[in-house]
C-alpha cells in the first residue's frame, strides 16, 4: 500500500496526525501519478491544505501542466486567495486542452467576488466552444438566477429540462426553474412547475416560494397546506411565519395571524415583519393594547426598528392618545430626524395638543414630500386655520382641490378665503 493510500485510509478512520505523516512520506516517496490521485480525493473530502502542498510540489516539477494550476485555483478560490488564483488561471492559453475548465474556475472566481459581467463573458466564452455542454449551461442558469435575470435563466433551465436532466449538482432545476418563473412574475408557470415536486422533498426555501406564489394567485388554501407542512417540518423556519400570518390576514382570521405572529416570534425574536404583522392583525380584532405591546416589543428587541416606531405612532394617532405619541417620537427623534412621516405624525398630535407653531413648521418642513398627498394637504389646512395665514392656507387649499375636487367642505373654504381677498 502506498502511503497516498495509507494517508486517505487515515483520514477516513479519523486519525489526523497519522494521515498527515503519511502525506509528508507520500510527498518524498510516492510517485507523480500517485500524488496527483491523493490531491483530487484530499480536496474532494475537504482536506484542502495538504492538497494544495501537493500540488504545488508537482507544479513545481510540471510547470506547464494546466490541470495543476486550476485544481490549485480552485482551492486557492475557496481561500479567498483571490489574486493568486487569478495569476494562475490567466497561466492556461486558449490553445490549450484545458481552456475550458480554466474558464469555468475563472467564471467561479468572478462570480465569488460580485464581477458577474466578468464571469459571464467567461461562461459565453466556454459555450462557444461547447455549446452542448450541461456544465456551463448550468453555470450560466445559476449566474443569471443570482443576479435574477429570471428571464435569462429560464432559458437554460428549461434546456437542461429538455435533454434530461432533473437534478444538477444537488439542486433540483424544476424547482430553480420555478423560482425563476415565480421571479418574473410568471406565477401560473411557477405553480405548475412546483406541483410536479412532492412537497416533502423540496427545500423550505422552495416552500416558502411555492407558498408566495400560491398568494399572488390567491390560492390561499394551497399556500395555507403548503405552510402547514413548512412549518411542521421546519418549525423555526422564520419567514414561513410572515407568510402564514399574511395568508391568516386574507382569510380575515385575525386571532390565528396573530398567533402565527406570536409562534413565530418565539423561534426569532428579531423578525421585524411579524411585530408589524402582528400587531395588524390585532387592531383587525379591536385589541389596541395587544397591538401596541408588540410594537413596542419590537421596538426594544429590532435594531433597525424605525418602521416599527412609526408604526406605533400611527396606532397612537389612531387612538388619539397624542401626548404618548409625542413622547415617543421626541425619544427617537435621532433615529428618524430623516423620515418625513416623523414630522407628519408629530405635528398631527402637537395641532392636536394646541401647539401650533410647531406643528405648523413640522408640517411646513415636509412639504416637497407631499405635497401630492391629500391627508397630508388636509392636516396642514386644518393647522393653517389655526394659525390665522390666509396666503399660506389659500395655497394649500388650492393644491388640495386639484387633487381631491369634490370636496365640499374645502371648497367651502376656498370661496370664503376669495371673498376675504375681493373684500
Amino acid at each position: 500500500m502506498s502511503f497516498s493510500e495509507k494517508a486517505l485510509t487515515a483520514y477516513s478512520s479519523g486519525d489526523v496526525l497519522q494521515a498527515q505523516d503519511f502525506v509528508h512520506q507520500a510527498l518524498k516517496q510516492d510517485n507523480d501519478d500517485e500524488l496527483f490521485s491523493l490531491a483530487e480525493n484530499l480536496t474532494a473530502i475537504g482536506i484542502t491544505d495538504a492538497a494544495k502542498t501537493i500540488y504545488k510540489q508537482l507544479l513545481q516539477k510540471y510547470p506547464k501542466e494546466d490541470i495543476l494550476k486550476i485544481d490549485l485555483a480552485e482551492i486557492l478560490i475557496s481561500d479567498n486567495k483571490i489574486d493568486q488564483a487569478t495569476d494562475l488561471l490567466e497561466q492556461v492559453s486558449p490553445e490549450s486542452s484545458d481552456y475550458l475548465s480554466a474558464l469555468l474556475v475563472s467564471a467561479d472566481l468572478y462570480q465569488t467576488i460580485g464581477l458577474y459581467e466578468v464571469s459571464e463573458q467567461k461562461l459565453q466564452t466556454a459555450l462557444k466552444l461547447a455549446p452542448t455542454e450541461p456544465v456551463i449551461q448550468f453555470a450560466l442558469a445559476e449566474l443569471y438566477f443570482v443576479e435574477n435575470k429570471f428571464a435569462q435563466a429560464e432559458v437554460f433551465y428549461e434546456k437542461l429540462i429538455n435533454q434530461g436532466q432533473k437534478n444538477f449538482s444537488g439542486i433540483s432545476l424544476i424547482q430553480r426553474l420555478a423560482s425563476a418563473y415565480a421571479g418574473e412574475g410568471k406565477y401560473e408557470q411557477a405553480a405548475q412547475e412546483y406541483q410536479l415536486v412532492p412537497l416533502d422533498t423540496m427545500t423550505a426555501d422552495n416552500q416558502a416560494n411555492y407558498a408566495t406564489v400560491a398568494i399572488e394567485l390567491k390560492k390561499f388554501s394551497t399556500a395555507q397546506k403548503i405552510l402547514d407542512n413548512l412549518l411542521t417540518t421546519t418549525p423555526d423556519y422564520s419567514a414561513g411565519y410572515n407568510l402564514a400570518v399574511k395568508v391568516a390576514i386574507q382569510q380575515q382570521d385575525y386571532q390565528l395571524a396573530v398567533k402565527q405572529a406570536q409562534i413565530g416570534l418565539g423561534y426569532d425574536p428579531f423578525n421585524p415583519e411579524l411585530y408589524q404583522l402582528g400587531s395588524q392583525a390585532a387592531l383587525k380584532t379591536g385589541n389596541f393594547q395587544q397591538a401596541k405591546d408588540l410594537l413596542i416589543q419590537g421596538i426594544e428587541q429590532v435594531a433597525d426598528n424605525s418602521k416599527l416606531i412609526i408604526s406605533l405612532s400611527n396606532l397612537y394617532l389612531q387612538i388619539e392618545d397624542h401626548q404618548a405619541n409625542l413622547d415617543l417620537l421626541n425619544k427617537y427623534y435621532q433615529e428618524l430626524a430623516d423620515q418625513p412621516r416623523f414630522y407628519w405624525n408629530l405635528a398631527r398630535s402637537e395641532n392636536a395638543l394646541e401647539q401650533f407653531d410647531q406643528a405648523l413648521k413640522d408640517m411646513l418642513n415636509v412639504y416637497q414630500q407631499y405635497q401630492d398627498n391629500a391627508f397630508y394637504l388636509k392636516d396642514l389646512i386644518n393647522i393653517l386655520r389655526q394659525k390665522s395665514q390666509p396666503q399660506l392656507l389659500q395655497a394649500a387649499t388650492k393644491r388640495y382641490l386639484q387633487l381631491v375636487p369634490n370636496d365640499e367642505e374645502i371648497n367651502e373654504l376656498e370661496q370664503e378665503l376669495s371673498d376675504l381677498d375681493d373684500n
